[in-house]
């Protein structure tokens, strides 16, 4: 450990004592209230609220921080250490805050701030606040102990630091590896805090390849709506549709970590009959199950169901590769391209770019690879032969040029449409065709 590191984790270590001291003395006195079982509503209340405030204090007695940020606002003398959690712990006394919860909107700087001199704002309700980041430290606490601090970004510092960055992320990345899902406060993004901080009244779509994160960013999502608009939002409003129950045992615990635990989570069909109550049944499905296991001749073949069997099929992949070699071979239009009165791109050439120079990319890299050649050679003509052209010959090339290289498009749409259809047949038709 160098001289710099040791002198930072000595600071750290002093900051964690005194607050791990002050979220002990807070929890020691909440625990001594009696806990009350009455009918008194005021009384329900301030229960409800002493116990909330019990479960923040004993989820942030282990792990009360995780990151910290220097920042001096414009205008400031000095820059201000604030420390990043999970919920945001207050000095009784001074009333000053100890940790800020990271869904403040001063511990976006935490995640969006990624290094460089200039100055750098945040959101706040009061509007733009400017200012300078000074430090940027990561912070490990496991089970009230102090294990890690990683500096990635010093003001005035020497070196890049995106390479601590990463290592760090993949340390905590490859910590308490298990079959649930945990919450991510420690090592959230740029570009997923922007998804997660993102305005209330739009719709947002997440998309992404399986294990990207989606569903991780889509609940700290909701716990950041929860927190930022806690006047209007309602967790007993909000509700999660997972596919499966196993799906939802799977997330069950990220929500509770994060301190929101009264979101319901079901699937659509549970909750669908819960609604319709006795109205609707769902057919048991130990019958199907019973017949798809079953041993020797009691078993249907493949041909006695509709397409959704079909589809797993080594017939039904072949018929797919034969559509698409299909679409392949009928790729580009038969006819020539005139871009302009007078001009033609003959057929026979744009073929021998697509089929054999660009043969060894994928089709739609072949698309693209054609379509940026066609329009470079168009775009040289008309330099060339402006006064020939003229606006409205310029207009009909990017008109034509849109017509031409959109039939293929079409052609690909037709054949989506046919294996639409072929979904809808039964497996007995396509066989035999």
């Amino acid at each position: 450990m160098s001289e710099n590191d040791q002198s930072a984790y000595l600071e750290e270590a002093a900051v964690h004592k005194r607050t791990a001291k002050e979220i002990s003395r807070q929890l020691d006195r909440l625990e001594s209230v009696p806990r009350y079982f009455g009918d008194d509503f005021t009384e329900q209340v301030l229960e409800s609220a002493r116990e909330a405030r019990r479960g923040v204090l004993k989820r942030a007695k282990d792990e009360p921080y995780f990151g910290r940020l220097d920042f001096q606002e414009e205008g400031k003398p000095e820059a201000m250490a604030l420390y990043i959690g999970k919920n945001g712990i207050e000095d009784e006394q001074s009333r000053k805050l100890m940790v800020i919860d990271w869904r403040a909107p001063v511990a976006g700087l935490f995640y969006s701030f990624t290094g460089g001199e200039d100055s750098a704002s945040y959101e706040s309700p009061d509007g733009t606040i400017d200012g300078t980041v000074h430090l940027k430290r990561n912070i490990v606490i496991r089970k009230q102990e102090l294990q890690r601090v990683v500096d990635s970004y010093v003001r005035g510092g020497e070196g890049n630091a995106t390479g601590v960055s990463d290592e760090f992320l993949l340390y905590r990345l490859g910590e308490n590896k298990d079959n649930r899902l945990r919450d991510i406060v420690s090592t959230i993004q740029a570009e997923q805090d922007k998804i997660i901080r993102g305005e209330r009244n739009t719709a947002l779509f997440i998309q992404g390849v399986a294990g990207s994160g989606k569903t991780t960013v889509a609940l700290h999502r909701l716990a950041f709506l929860l927190y930022q608009y806690r006047e209007s939002v309602r967790a007993e409003r909000m509700i999660i549709f997972a596919p499966n129950r196993m799906f939802l045992d799977y997330i069950s615990g990220v929500l509770p970590e994060l301190g929101v635990g009264e979101i319901r989570q079901t699937t659509f069909a549970d909750w669908a009959l819960n609604r319709l109550q006795e109205e609707l049944k769902l057919a048991d499905p130990a019958d199907e199950y019973g017949k798809w296991f079953a041993v020797g001749a009691k078993r249907p073949s493949i041909e006695a169901e509709k397409n959704s069997r079909y589809k797993g099929s080594i017939a039904y992949q072949s018929l797919l590769d034969e559509a698409m070699k299909r679409f392949e071979e009928s790729f580009i239009p038969p006819q020539d391209y005139h871009p302009w009165d007078g001009a033609t791109l003959r057929a026979k050439e744009i073929r021998k770019w697509f089929y054999e120079e660009y043969g060894h990319y994928p089709l739609a890299k072949r698309k693209e690879r054609l379509e940026g050649r066609i329009k470079t050679l168009v775009g040289d003509g008309v330099g060339q032969n402006p006064q020939r052209v003229g606006p409205q010959g310029i207009q009909k090339e990017r008109v034509r040029t849109s017509a031409y290289l959109s039939e293929a498009a079409a052609r690909y749409v037709a054949l989506r449409l046919v294996h639409a259809s072929i979904r809808r047949c039964k497996v007995t038709g396509l066989a035999s065709g």
